[in-house]
């Protein structure tokens, strides 16, 4: 990793504690894209549907309530406290059928066709 990359992967990583205090304000400000997102993706009721560089977990959270039971959503992130903080509000919104996980766009630990 580059000097640079590394700069930016210590700033996000010191920020995320700040996203996920702050993260129902994000939700607001950001709503309007995640569904114009949701929208032109046309995830559906039953879709398997990866979030990358999902952060505090927004949209994958609006996705699993859209997806339901029958479907999942993976949210990645290469930040860990980004990941931790889109777990614990998956747990305390009781969406089981969302998981999170700390992996680099660059590679990717699903096989191919994984997702719709």
């Amino acid at each position: 990793m580059s000097q640079q990359d590394r700069e930016s992967f210590d700033r996000w990583t010191n920020s995320a504690r700040y996203w996920d205090k702050h993260r129902e304000i994000i939700r607001q400000m950001f709503g309007p894209v995640s569904e114009a997102l949701i929208e032109d993706a046309d995830i559906a009721p039953g879709y398997s549907v990866l979030d990358v560089a999902t952060g505090q977990g927004e949209p994958a959270l609006r996705i699993a309530d859209l997806v339901g039971s029958n479907g999942e959503v993976v949210g990645i992130d290469s930040v860990a406290g980004m990941t931790e903080a889109a777990r614990s509000a998956a747990e305390r919104l009781s969406l089981s059928h969302a998981r999170f996980e700390t992996a680099g766009a660059d590679s990717l630990p699903f096989p191919d066709d994984r997702f719709d």
